[in-house]
């Protein structure tokens, strides 16, 4: 793995030389995103969990010399109050489950930018479908990884990661990708992204992870399938993810595939969005729905709210729509209903990687943004899901609803 004290004491002597010293240090930029997150569950049948936390992220990059750059990050979370010592999500090993500080370094790398490429060795945040910094909460999620980007061609862009280090957004460690299964296996990214005209995209990546699987990911986004003369615009996205394993594998026999839709209707002020998700008879892996086995990312699915990842499960079928009105460009707000199916005989297979039988549930949110100017922005979210009794043997004959509420205020800089 990659020591940051080392990467430091490079990033200080390689990007340095005599008399540019004082420019490339003089000239670089300092940055941060100064947060505070309120969050209130209340979960009936289950532990409620209420917690203020301030913290945020603090970077330094240097003024580029020949190409070369450097950057770091200090990653800071903070409990004010923690009525029931909350971790910052779930439970893993991979957390700080005292609900102790966390203070580290999530960025030092260096960086080398020419003929359209940039290179970045290092800790660093990463954007890639099962790789990327999940910064819903506190903290985003680091990798100590080599990333190349290449912008040469014409709508294109080609990426790569090589990753030998995670750091999941609520703890201060970096382990291996595979850490919980006692091995230490790195990740291998290749993808492109491919745009002939402004409103169509398509996206194609690999994931590769030795002894544990390979995962191909196609997106396809039009945000222009049609539009009227008075302003009304169609858009539509498609997502496949297909995971196999491979090799030894570490993480047993892994045979499971997402399938998403999103269609959206828009105009003027207001958007109307459907959803659909189907998953196969595992869990998926490397997404936020399994951060404590391998959720090197967010939640991938179109479908997920947020709150406990069940359109991520074994064989769960996801549908419901997001309804968004924003009056002007400081202030959103959006509803959004969810219904997601579970299968509880396909989950209570220890094959299909669900850590416990889910029951159906109606999901229900109500998100608001409000930034007057670039350096303040307010965010709250109230949400509300609805566990159907009867729908799973672990919870026969008992619903339950589990309720929440969180405020975000950034301060950017």
């Amino acid at each position: 793995m990659i020591k940051h004290s080392l990467l430091v004491s490079i990033l200080l002597t390689t990007v340095c030389s005599g008399e540019s010293l004082e420019n490339i240090f003089t000239q670089g930029q300092v940055s941060g995103n100064l947060r505070g997150f309120w969050y209130d569950g209340n979960r009936e049948l289950r532990i409620d969990r209420t917690a203020l936390t301030v913290g945020g992220i603090l970077s330094y990059k240097t003024a580029p010399y020949e190409g070369v750059s450097g950057g770091v990050s200090l990653f800071s979370s903070n409990g004010i109050t923690s009525l029931t010592h909350m971790s910052e999500s779930g439970q893993t090993h991979n957390l700080n489950l005292d609900g102790s500080s966390i203070n580290t370094l999530g960025e030092a790398y260096l960086q080398y930018s020419a003929h359209d490429t940039l290179i970045k060795y290092g800790r660093q945040r990463l954007d890639l479908p099962l790789a990327n910094d999940y910064y819903n909460r506190m903290l985003p999620n680091s990798f100590e990884a080599l990333s190349i980007e290449n912008r040469s061609l014409s709508n294109m862009i080609f990426k790569g990661a090589y990753i030998t280090g995670w750091k999941y957004k609520g703890s201060d460690t970096f382990v291996s990708p595979t850490y919980t299964y006692g091995v230490d296996r790195d990740i291998a990214v290749l993808g492109a992204i491919f745009s002939p005209i402004p409103a169509y995209k398509i996206e194609l990546y690999d994931t590769y992870v030795r002894d544990v699987m390979n995962a191909p990911y196609l997106q396809m986004i039009h945000n222009e399938l049609w539009k009227s003369s008075e302003g009304t615009t169609v858009s539509g996205a498609l997502q496949y993810l297909n995971e196999r394993n491979i090799g030894n594998k570490v993480a047993g026999n892994i045979d499971t595939y997402l399938l998403g839709l999103r269609g959206s209707v828009s105009k003027g002020e207001w958007s109307l969005s459907a959803l659909y998700t189907r998953i196969g008879d595992q869990s998926l892996l490397g997404s936020g729905g399994r951060y404590e086995k391998m959720g090197w990312g967010g939640f991938i699915t179109y479908t997920d709210l947020q709150i406990d990842g069940e359109s991520e499960n074994a064989h769960a079928q996801a549908y419901g729509g997001v309804l968004t009105y924003r009056p002007a460009s400081t202030f959103e707000i959006s509803g959004k209903y969810m219904h997601i199916d579970q299968s509880d005989s396909v989950q209570s297979d220890p094959h299909s990687l669900t850590l416990n039988p889910r029951p159906d549930s109606d999901e229900y949110n109500i998100d608001a943004t409000y930034q007057p100017t670039k350096a303040f922005r307010l965010r709250t979210r109230l949400a509300l899901i609805d566990y159907v009794s009867g729908s799973t043997t672990l919870y026969k004959n008992k619903a339950y609803d589990e309720t929440n509420v969180r405020i975000i205020a950034d301060y950017l800089f």
